[in-house]
């Protein structure tokens, strides 16, 4: 079941999203970096060429390099009295591996990282994409690694486990003893960039690979999106913008959500409710 808005709360909050996303095509513009939509907000694309009615973020995919470049170039070329780039390398107590714009003078306040010293405002995620093996064993192994570091990642700043530390959040996430004891002999001597290079490093472990099928952010199995789709974008209506996607939209939906339609039940319906919200 969704957290409830009001209706005035997610017409603002789509406005807010729609400028955060219109900067984030400016900056890619100006420094012809490809981009393009996935999850959720490729599925308002396709249906209602728009975000969803009841969805509350936009996220954007990009593959390593572009992302990287994103990263180091974006905030030269950026409006930064208006946004913020957030990541490790700007905001250190941030527990989440990927970037995210977020839009100054806002706050969307997130239960389990409200007690974080970090920007809180309304954000678009930005995440990135790396080249994944065609053989399922490959893939598990490479996705295991990915998600071993970014529970370390993660844990640096929220521990979200009912064992071998405190946890943090209401509900702690179901694992068992010997995994949360490992992770926390791993993360314990390593800095919080140490964890992400071995992070970064079990994400883009196969992007030399030649003949790669897909890409994925490798920490999720169902994020397979075809390497040409990726290479040969197509542009979308979106809301008042115009975005880029992967060709052949319908058929990276239907690979990633197996019961993909329209009308989707209320107690379907997801979305990131906050503990407080407001507006510029």
């Amino acid at each position: 079941m969704i957290g409830e808005y009001t209706d005035d709360e997610l017409h603002r909050l789509h406005e807010t999203l729609y400028e955060i996303l219109a900067e984030i095509i400016r900056v890619c513009d100006v420094l012809r970096i490809p981009y393009f939509i996935q999850g959720g907000t490729a599925i308002g694309a396709f249906f209602e060429q728009a975000i969803l009615p009841w969805d509350d973020d936009i996220d954007i995919g990009m593959t390593r390099a572009n992302y990287e470049r994103f990263l180091r170039e974006a905030p030269a070329v950026m409006d930064r009295e208006r946004y913020f780039l957030q990541w490790l390398g700007t905001d250190p107590h941030t527990p989440f591996y990927f970037a995210k714009m977020r839009r100054n003078g806002t706050v969307f306040l997130e239960h389990n990282y409200r007690h974080l010293p970090i920007h809180q405002g309304i954000y678009i995620d930005i995440f990135p994409f790396d080249k994944v093996p065609d053989s399922p064993r490959l893939q598990k192994v490479q996705r295991t690694l990915a998600n071993f570091f970014n529970c370390c990642f993660m844990g640096k700043e929220v521990w979200q486990w009912k064992h071998c530390g405190r946890c943090e959040i209401d509900r702690p996430t179901d694992r068992g003893f010997w995994p949360c004891l490992v992770q926390r002999l791993v993360q314990t001597p390593l800095s919080k960039r140490a964890v992400y290079r071995l992070l970064r490093w079990s994400q883009s472990m196969f992007n030399g690979l030649k003949g790669a099928t897909f890409y994925n952010m490798v920490l999720m199995p169902k994020d397979h999106i075809a390497v040409a789709a990726i290479e040969h974008p197509e542009q979308r209506p979106f809301g008042p913008l115009t975005v880029w996607a992967p060709s052949d939209l319908e058929t990276y939906l239907r690979r990633h959500y197996r019961n993909l339609r329209r009308v989707i039940p209320k107690e379907e319906q997801q979305n990131h409710r906050p503990d407080q919200l407001s507006f510029a």
